[in-house]
């Protein structure tokens, strides 16, 4: 079996993947983009590998262009597991067209729910209002809104949005899940398709995006969908900036709903200097940085091993995807 792999993720795993996998023969792209095989260099037109895997170290290193790019004008692969959670993008869209089998990822499910829940929680506590009055050597007793018994709406219930809801479930919030197709099995105490989501809203105090962004989606967080926002709701986005009507987002914080947004995505990236979302008293921005933890690469890691002993083994993968 040749599997085409970064060179870097192949020299973290060597020994994991010839243990699970005896007969692989890698196909690495370095860094510089060299491709070399049994100590040879290759020229794209000679790779014809059986398995790629684009790992969570390539997404970011200087080699990303090039290493999808072989991928996109090579000949079909048998499976490809990508590192990503979401496929919304083109680019993956087309290799899966390439690909008999797609897997994606939750690999960096964890580290974005834990991120979301740490900003809600750090919009319900005072927390900076805590260490100005500590600095103020104050005595002073500040309120705080519990997680518990409160609604949340996570629209987009795949790998991200039930690590999201399994964490407010957790801390006793009602949570109510969104997507196409409910199988029954969602961790959540409540699932709706997408169609009910505007009746919903009025009684949600959390509402977090964690859907792929398409067609049918853009802009779903529009004037009417704010309109229908609880006062003293939060809305956050760690999924794609295209499903919110920034202009309308705007307009409707400016009459106080949500009464806080957290934004880590956002139509266009990065985020230009004169932005109103930077200095406005209701937005709290990040980099799209939600899945910046350093157990990502780890958990994917571990994503890719598993399904390679089920690949060697003919067994059915974890995670994969069909495309319509």
């Amino acid at each position: 079996m040749q599997l085409f792999i970064y060179e870097p993720a192949y020299q973290r795993l060597r020994d994991q993947i010839h243990a699970t996998c005896p007969q692989v023969r890698p196909i690495l792209m370095t860094a510089d983009s060299r491709i070399l095989q049994d100590g040879n260099e290759l020229s794209p037109e000679e790779v014809r590998p059986d398995v790629a895997w684009i790992s969570t170290d390539v997404f970011f290193s200087p080699a990303a262009r090039d290493f999808l790019l072989l991928l996109v004008k090579g000949p079909p692969v048998k499976w490809l597991q990508s590192a990503a959670a979401g496929f919304d993008n083109p680019i993956f869209q087309t290799l899966a067209q390439k690909a008999e089998i797609y897997t994606n990822s939750n690999g960096a499910a964890k580290g974005i729910a834990e991120f979301v829940f740490a900003n809600v929680i750090d919009f319900f506590h005072p927390n900076a209002g805590r260490r100005a009055v500590q600095a103020a050597h104050e005595w002073k007793r500040l309120g705080f809104r519990d997680v518990a018994a409160t609604n949340w709406l996570i629209v987009g219930y795949g790998n991200i949005g039930q690590e999201v809801g399994k964490r407010a479930m957790a801390f006793e919030a009602h949570v109510t899940g969104v997507r196409r197709s409910p199988n029954g099995k969602e961790p959540a105490n409540a699932m709706l398709r997408p169609d009910g989501v505007l009746a919903a809203l009025p009684s949600m105090d959390v509402v977090v995006l964690t859907a792929d962004s398409n067609d049918s989606n853009k802009h779903l967080v529009n004037a009417p969908f704010l309109a229908a926002m609880k006062p003293g709701s939060v809305l956050v986005n760690i999924a794609r900036g295209a499903l919110i009507d920034e202009a309308a987002l705007l307009d409707s914080l400016s009459r106080g709903i949500p009464e806080c947004a957290i934004l880590d995505v956002f139509e266009t990236e990065p985020l230009p200097a004169d932005s109103p979302f930077w200095d406005h008293p209701s937005v709290r921005l990040t980099a799209h940085c939600a899945a910046a933890s350093p157990q990502m690469e780890p958990r994917g890691d571990a994503v890719f091993l598993r399904n390679l002993a089920l690949y060697t083994a003919n067994k059915s993968l974890e995670l994969q995807v069909t495309f319509n």
